[in-house]
Protein backbone atom coordinates (compact mmCIF):
# COMPACT_ATOMS: atom_id res chain seq x y z
CA UNK A 1 0.00 0.00 0.00
CA UNK A 2 1.24 3.88 -0.81
CA UNK A 3 1.73 6.39 1.48
CA UNK A 4 -1.28 8.52 -0.17
CA UNK A 5 -3.74 5.34 0.45
CA UNK A 6 -2.44 4.63 3.96
CA UNK A 7 -5.27 4.23 5.93
CA UNK A 8 -4.73 5.06 9.60
CA UNK A 9 -6.87 2.67 11.75
CA UNK A 10 -6.23 4.15 15.06
CA UNK A 11 -6.63 7.61 14.53
CA UNK A 12 -3.25 7.72 16.61
CA UNK A 13 -0.33 6.64 16.75
CA UNK A 14 -0.45 2.58 18.97
CA UNK A 15 1.62 2.25 21.42
CA UNK A 16 3.83 -1.12 20.75
CA UNK A 17 4.91 -1.87 24.51
CA UNK A 18 1.62 -1.54 25.66
CA UNK A 19 0.17 -4.03 22.23
CA UNK A 20 2.82 -6.46 24.22
CA UNK A 21 2.21 -5.93 27.71
CA UNK A 22 -1.96 -6.71 26.99
CA UNK A 23 -1.20 -9.57 24.94
CA UNK A 24 1.01 -11.20 27.11
CA UNK A 25 -1.69 -10.64 30.43
CA UNK A 26 -4.36 -11.74 28.33
CA UNK A 27 -2.45 -15.13 27.21
CA UNK A 28 -1.52 -15.64 31.07
CA UNK A 29 -5.03 -15.12 32.23
CA UNK A 30 -6.71 -17.17 29.76
CA UNK A 31 -4.03 -20.09 30.36
CA UNK A 32 -5.11 -20.25 33.86
CA UNK A 33 -8.88 -20.22 33.04
CA UNK A 34 -8.71 -22.60 30.64
CA UNK A 35 -6.85 -24.95 33.20
CA UNK A 36 -9.73 -24.03 35.83
CA UNK A 37 -11.98 -25.00 33.40
CA UNK A 38 -10.61 -28.38 32.44
CA UNK A 39 -9.47 -29.02 36.11
CA UNK A 40 -12.72 -28.66 37.60
CA UNK A 41 -14.91 -30.23 34.98
CA UNK A 42 -16.73 -26.60 34.62
CA UNK A 43 -18.09 -27.56 31.13
CA UNK A 44 -21.34 -25.08 31.49
CA UNK A 45 -19.12 -22.29 31.51
CA UNK A 46 -18.56 -22.69 27.87
CA UNK A 47 -18.93 -19.32 26.72
CA UNK A 48 -16.15 -18.21 28.85
CA UNK A 49 -13.62 -20.65 27.23
CA UNK A 50 -15.34 -18.68 23.52
CA UNK A 51 -14.23 -15.36 24.81
CA UNK A 52 -11.08 -16.32 26.13
CA UNK A 53 -10.44 -17.68 22.31
CA UNK A 54 -11.27 -14.75 20.38
CA UNK A 55 -9.94 -11.93 23.31
CA UNK A 56 -6.42 -14.40 22.80
CA UNK A 57 -6.42 -13.68 19.01
CA UNK A 58 -7.89 -9.78 18.85
CA UNK A 59 -4.88 -8.63 21.61
CA UNK A 60 -2.86 -10.78 19.66
CA UNK A 61 -3.94 -9.24 16.14
CA UNK A 62 -3.92 -5.85 17.54
CA UNK A 63 0.17 -6.73 18.83
CA UNK A 64 0.73 -7.05 14.92
CA UNK A 65 -1.06 -4.17 13.95
CA UNK A 66 0.59 -1.98 16.48
CA UNK A 67 3.94 -3.01 15.30
CA UNK A 68 2.29 -2.35 11.71
CA UNK A 69 -0.05 0.02 10.69
CA UNK A 70 -0.15 -0.69 6.76
CA UNK A 71 -1.76 -4.23 7.49
CA UNK A 72 -5.29 -3.65 7.63
CA UNK A 73 -6.52 -7.31 8.18
CA UNK A 74 -4.67 -7.55 11.34
CA UNK A 75 -6.55 -4.28 12.77
CA UNK A 76 -9.75 -5.51 11.41
CA UNK A 77 -9.61 -8.61 13.16
CA UNK A 78 -8.52 -7.07 16.43
CA UNK A 79 -11.57 -4.76 15.99
CA UNK A 80 -13.99 -7.59 15.31
CA UNK A 81 -12.66 -10.12 18.36
CA UNK A 82 -12.39 -7.49 21.01
CA UNK A 83 -15.51 -5.41 20.31
CA UNK A 84 -17.64 -9.10 19.99
CA UNK A 85 -15.64 -11.31 23.34
CA UNK A 86 -17.60 -9.76 25.93
CA UNK A 87 -21.06 -11.19 24.37
CA UNK A 88 -19.86 -14.46 25.68
CA UNK A 89 -18.65 -13.60 28.80
CA UNK A 90 -21.81 -11.95 29.25
CA UNK A 91 -23.42 -15.37 28.60
CA UNK A 92 -21.33 -17.06 30.99
CA UNK A 93 -22.46 -15.13 33.92
CA UNK A 94 -26.30 -15.54 32.89
CA UNK A 95 -25.64 -19.33 32.68
CA UNK A 96 -23.32 -19.20 35.96
CA UNK A 97 -26.55 -17.28 37.74
CA UNK A 98 -29.11 -20.00 36.48
CA UNK A 99 -26.59 -22.44 38.09
CA UNK A 100 -27.02 -20.60 41.67
CA UNK A 101 -30.65 -20.49 41.46
CA UNK A 102 -31.15 -23.98 40.79
CA UNK A 103 -28.58 -24.75 43.32
CA UNK A 104 -29.78 -22.43 45.99
CA UNK A 105 -33.48 -21.56 45.72
CA UNK A 106 -36.44 -23.42 47.29
CA UNK A 107 -38.40 -25.36 45.29
CA UNK A 108 -41.22 -23.56 46.55
CA UNK A 109 -39.71 -19.93 45.24
CA UNK A 110 -38.94 -21.26 41.57
CA UNK A 111 -41.14 -18.96 39.71
CA UNK A 112 -41.78 -16.21 37.96
CA UNK A 113 -43.22 -14.30 40.94
CA UNK A 114 -40.43 -14.49 43.39
CA UNK A 115 -37.48 -14.42 40.79
CA UNK A 116 -38.55 -11.86 38.08
CA UNK A 117 -37.80 -14.86 35.25
CA UNK A 118 -38.75 -18.45 34.55
CA UNK A 119 -36.36 -20.63 36.64
CA UNK A 120 -36.14 -23.22 33.69
CA UNK A 121 -35.51 -21.07 30.46
CA UNK A 122 -32.77 -18.24 32.94
CA UNK A 123 -30.01 -19.02 29.90
CA UNK A 124 -31.78 -19.52 27.35
CA UNK A 125 -33.96 -16.40 27.80
CA UNK A 126 -30.74 -13.78 28.81
CA UNK A 127 -28.29 -16.35 26.31
CA UNK A 128 -30.87 -15.91 23.04
CA UNK A 129 -31.20 -12.20 23.96
CA UNK A 130 -27.21 -12.00 24.18
CA UNK A 131 -27.16 -13.84 21.05
CA UNK A 132 -29.66 -11.35 18.92
CA UNK A 133 -27.31 -8.32 19.99
CA UNK A 134 -24.33 -10.42 19.27
CA UNK A 135 -25.76 -10.94 15.73
CA UNK A 136 -26.83 -6.95 15.26
CA UNK A 137 -23.27 -6.23 16.34
CA UNK A 138 -21.92 -8.13 14.09
CA UNK A 139 -24.07 -7.31 10.95
CA UNK A 140 -23.13 -3.84 11.89
CA UNK A 141 -18.99 -4.16 12.26
CA UNK A 142 -18.75 -6.02 9.13
CA UNK A 143 -20.91 -3.51 7.58
CA UNK A 144 -18.60 -1.06 8.75
CA UNK A 145 -15.21 -3.42 8.16
CA UNK A 146 -16.18 -3.81 4.58
CA UNK A 147 -16.50 0.03 4.04
CA UNK A 148 -13.02 0.69 5.58
CA UNK A 149 -11.55 -1.84 3.30
CA UNK A 150 -12.94 -0.74 0.39
CA UNK A 151 -12.23 2.82 0.55
CA UNK A 152 -9.31 3.94 -1.68
CA UNK A 153 -9.34 7.60 -0.82
CA UNK A 154 -6.23 8.50 0.53
CA UNK A 155 -5.24 10.10 4.14
CA UNK A 156 -8.45 8.15 4.89
CA UNK A 157 -8.95 7.05 8.84
CA UNK A 158 -11.23 5.08 10.67
CA UNK A 159 -13.67 7.80 11.47
CA UNK A 160 -14.07 8.86 8.12
CA UNK A 161 -14.84 5.60 7.03
CA UNK A 162 -17.35 4.57 9.79
CA UNK A 163 -19.00 8.06 8.66
CA UNK A 164 -19.30 6.89 5.23
CA UNK A 165 -20.93 3.55 6.92
CA UNK A 166 -23.95 5.02 8.15
CA UNK A 167 -26.03 2.29 8.20
CA UNK A 168 -23.53 -0.08 9.42
CA UNK A 169 -22.61 2.50 12.19
CA UNK A 170 -26.52 2.97 13.34
CA UNK A 171 -26.97 -0.98 13.16
CA UNK A 172 -23.89 -1.43 15.47
CA UNK A 173 -24.70 1.16 17.93
CA UNK A 174 -28.26 -0.75 18.21
CA UNK A 175 -26.79 -3.82 19.07
CA UNK A 176 -24.73 -2.01 21.74
CA UNK A 177 -28.02 -0.35 23.31
CA UNK A 178 -29.73 -4.03 23.01
CA UNK A 179 -26.53 -5.32 24.67
CA UNK A 180 -26.59 -3.07 27.91
CA UNK A 181 -30.24 -2.88 28.69
CA UNK A 182 -29.70 -6.97 28.26
CA UNK A 183 -27.45 -6.56 31.02
CA UNK A 184 -29.58 -3.70 33.19
CA UNK A 185 -32.22 -6.19 33.21
CA UNK A 186 -30.12 -9.13 34.02
CA UNK A 187 -28.17 -6.88 36.56
CA UNK A 188 -31.17 -6.34 38.47
CA UNK A 189 -32.74 -9.73 38.53
CA UNK A 190 -29.43 -11.18 39.69
CA UNK A 191 -28.98 -8.39 42.69
CA UNK A 192 -32.64 -8.98 43.61
CA UNK A 193 -31.94 -12.22 43.90
CA UNK A 194 -29.10 -12.58 46.04
CA UNK A 195 -31.10 -10.08 48.19
CA UNK A 196 -34.39 -11.72 48.52
CA UNK A 197 -32.08 -15.25 49.28
CA UNK A 198 -30.53 -14.02 52.71
CA UNK A 199 -33.17 -16.13 54.32
CA UNK A 200 -32.73 -19.28 52.46
CA UNK A 201 -29.49 -20.76 53.82
CA UNK A 202 -31.31 -23.83 54.62
CA UNK A 203 -32.72 -24.19 51.70
CA UNK A 204 -29.24 -24.77 49.65
CA UNK A 205 -27.11 -27.91 48.72
CA UNK A 206 -23.84 -26.06 50.27
CA UNK A 207 -22.76 -23.24 52.54
CA UNK A 208 -24.97 -19.76 52.24
CA UNK A 209 -21.60 -17.66 52.33
CA UNK A 210 -19.67 -19.74 49.91
CA UNK A 211 -22.22 -19.76 46.97
CA UNK A 212 -23.62 -15.78 47.60
CA UNK A 213 -19.02 -15.44 46.54
CA UNK A 214 -20.40 -16.53 43.56
CA UNK A 215 -23.32 -14.50 43.37
CA UNK A 216 -20.75 -11.66 44.00
CA UNK A 217 -19.05 -12.94 41.31
CA UNK A 218 -21.08 -12.72 38.87
CA UNK A 219 -22.50 -9.32 39.54
CA UNK A 220 -18.83 -7.74 39.68
CA UNK A 221 -18.41 -8.85 36.26
CA UNK A 222 -22.10 -8.42 34.64
CA UNK A 223 -21.42 -4.20 35.97
CA UNK A 224 -18.06 -4.39 34.43
CA UNK A 225 -19.06 -5.36 31.51
CA UNK A 226 -22.14 -3.38 30.96
CA UNK A 227 -19.73 -0.04 31.76
CA UNK A 228 -17.40 -1.50 28.83
CA UNK A 229 -20.58 -1.62 26.65
CA UNK A 230 -21.46 2.23 27.82
CA UNK A 231 -18.29 3.22 26.81
CA UNK A 232 -18.45 1.37 23.34
CA UNK A 233 -21.71 2.58 22.79
CA UNK A 234 -20.63 6.03 23.23
CA UNK A 235 -17.10 5.92 21.82
CA UNK A 236 -18.31 5.49 18.49
CA UNK A 237 -19.06 8.63 16.58
CA UNK A 238 -22.88 8.71 15.70
CA UNK A 239 -22.93 11.71 13.01
CA UNK A 240 -20.24 13.81 11.10
CA UNK A 241 -20.64 16.76 13.71
CA UNK A 242 -21.45 14.46 16.69
CA UNK A 243 -20.16 11.95 18.87
CA UNK A 244 -17.05 11.99 21.37
CA UNK A 245 -14.10 11.84 19.01
CA UNK A 246 -11.51 12.13 21.87
CA UNK A 247 -12.68 8.66 23.37
CA UNK A 248 -11.85 7.42 19.71
CA UNK A 249 -8.31 9.48 19.27
CA UNK A 250 -6.81 9.05 22.25
CA UNK A 251 -5.21 5.45 22.85
CA UNK A 252 -5.49 5.12 26.92
CA UNK A 253 -9.87 5.81 26.29
CA UNK A 254 -8.95 1.98 24.69
CA UNK A 255 -6.99 0.96 27.46
CA UNK A 256 -8.33 1.84 30.86
CA UNK A 257 -12.30 1.95 29.41
CA UNK A 258 -12.04 -1.25 27.09
CA UNK A 259 -8.99 -3.82 27.68
CA UNK A 260 -8.88 -3.23 31.82
CA UNK A 261 -12.44 -4.02 32.36
CA UNK A 262 -12.32 -7.17 30.37
CA UNK A 263 -8.86 -8.12 31.72
CA UNK A 264 -10.68 -7.71 35.31
CA UNK A 265 -13.49 -9.81 34.15
CA UNK A 266 -11.30 -12.24 33.05
CA UNK A 267 -8.88 -12.10 36.47
CA UNK A 268 -12.60 -12.61 38.83
CA UNK A 269 -13.53 -15.87 37.09
CA UNK A 270 -9.75 -16.79 37.03
CA UNK A 271 -9.51 -16.18 40.87
CA UNK A 272 -13.18 -17.05 41.66
CA UNK A 273 -14.01 -19.38 39.33
CA UNK A 274 -17.69 -20.62 39.31
CA UNK A 275 -16.30 -24.54 38.96
CA UNK A 276 -15.08 -23.82 42.48
CA UNK A 277 -18.25 -23.25 44.22
CA UNK A 278 -20.85 -25.93 42.99
CA UNK A 279 -21.14 -29.61 43.34
CA UNK A 280 -19.68 -31.42 40.39
CA UNK A 281 -23.75 -32.12 39.03
CA UNK A 282 -24.26 -28.99 38.26
CA UNK A 283 -20.88 -27.83 36.25
CA UNK A 284 -21.81 -30.25 33.45
CA UNK A 285 -22.69 -28.54 30.30
CA UNK A 286 -26.24 -29.09 30.95
CA UNK A 287 -28.33 -29.48 34.42
CA UNK A 288 -30.65 -32.10 35.87
CA UNK A 289 -33.63 -29.98 36.77
CA UNK A 290 -35.21 -32.83 38.17
CA UNK A 291 -32.24 -34.09 40.43
CA UNK A 292 -31.86 -31.10 41.36
CA UNK A 293 -35.59 -30.59 42.71
CA UNK A 294 -35.16 -33.89 44.21
CA UNK A 295 -32.56 -32.98 46.28
CA UNK A 296 -34.10 -29.96 47.67
CA UNK A 297 -37.17 -31.70 48.82
CA UNK A 298 -35.04 -34.25 50.56
CA UNK A 299 -33.41 -31.85 52.15
CA UNK A 300 -36.36 -29.91 52.96
CA UNK A 301 -37.58 -33.37 54.02
CA UNK A 302 -34.82 -33.92 56.85
CA UNK A 303 -35.49 -30.15 58.31
CA UNK A 304 -39.58 -31.59 59.03
CA UNK A 305 -40.73 -29.87 56.52
CA UNK A 306 -40.41 -26.50 58.21
CA UNK A 307 -38.38 -24.45 55.81
CA UNK A 308 -35.22 -25.84 57.78
CA UNK A 309 -34.97 -21.88 59.47
CA UNK A 310 -33.26 -23.66 62.39
CA UNK A 311 -31.00 -26.33 61.09
CA UNK A 312 -27.39 -25.09 60.68
CA UNK A 313 -25.31 -26.15 57.57
CA UNK A 314 -22.22 -27.46 57.41
CA UNK A 315 -19.51 -24.72 56.38
CA UNK A 316 -18.91 -26.22 53.29
CA UNK A 317 -15.33 -24.94 51.12
CA UNK A 318 -14.27 -25.16 47.62
CA UNK A 319 -11.72 -28.02 49.10
CA UNK A 320 -14.77 -30.32 49.70
CA UNK A 321 -16.38 -30.34 46.30
CA UNK A 322 -12.68 -31.11 45.04
CA UNK A 323 -12.84 -33.92 47.51
CA UNK A 324 -16.23 -34.61 46.05
CA UNK A 325 -14.95 -35.16 42.23
CA UNK A 326 -12.23 -37.30 43.45
CA UNK A 327 -14.58 -39.64 45.13
CA UNK A 328 -16.99 -39.95 41.94
CA UNK A 329 -14.31 -40.42 39.47
CA UNK A 330 -12.80 -43.46 41.47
Amino acid sequence: MTAQNFLNPYIYDPSYPLAITGAILVLLVSAYSLYQYIRLKAYFFWAAIIAIVMLDLGFICRLVSAYDEHKESPFLASWLMILLAPSFLAAACYTAFSRVVWFSCPTYALNFKTLWCFPRYITATFVSFDLFSFIIQLVGASQISRQYDQDTQGNRTIASSERQALPGRIILILGLVLQVLCFLSFSIISMRYFYISRHWAAHDLGDLHLWRKLGYTINLSSVLIALRALYRTIEIPHDRNYGLLYLQSHEWCFWVFDAAPVLAVLVVFAVWHPGRYLPRSYTGCKLDKGRAVKEKDEISSMNGGNGGHDTELRNFKPEDFQSERAATNV
